[in-house]
Formats: structure tokens, sequence, C-alpha cells
């Protein structure tokens, strides 16, 4: 598992998550999934890569029927789960409507 899938699992316990793909090219950490809530999915797509001194080059898209969401950043790893928190709470909120 990587930082996103482990990031779901932790803090959002009712979504399901199916790992499609996982991988290492070179530095960098690439993770694509599939989560589904209440009969509706949106897939994520994470990518990292540890700079130095626990800052990290990262991106994040999320994509579902209605909405699509893209960010990146130099964070260490506590402004990424924030990040992430942020985003995936919004996408849930928006599979609602």
């Amino acid at each position: 598992m990587g930082c996103l899938s482990d990031r779901l699992r932790e803090e959002y316990k009712d979504l399901q998550i199916k790992e499609v793909y996982a991988t290492k090219l070179g530095d960098t950490d690439i993770e694509i999934l599939e989560v589904s809530k209440d009969g509706q999915k949106f897939i994520a797509m994470f990518q990292s890569r540890l700079l130095k001194d626990g800052i990290f080059q990262w991106s994040l898209i999320i994509t579902s029927a209605n909405n699509t969401r893209t960010i990146k950043g130099l964070d260490p790893m506590d402004g990424i789960k924030l990040a992430l928190k942020s985003s995936i709470d919004a996408m849930i909120a928006g599979m609602k409507e």
C-alpha cells in the first residue's frame, strides 16, 4: 500500500478502496485507486517523491462523474495529509450532490 491508500483507510472507514495500480518509477511513488461509497465512485491518482529533509514533491488528481480536482505541492508529510483530507472531503461532498 502507498501513502494515499493508507491515509484513506485510516481516515475514512466507510470507503471501499481498490488499488488499481502502484509502482515506483525511479524516486517517484505512484498510486492509482478506485474509491467507492454508497454506489458512487471516484478515481484518485497520487504521486510523490522525497526531495530532502522530509520535504516531498507531490501531486493528486481525483476525478468522478461530476468533478475533477488537481492539486500539487512541496510539503512535509503532515502538509500532504491535510491536503489529501481536504480534497477527499470535497470529492465525497460533491458525490452527494
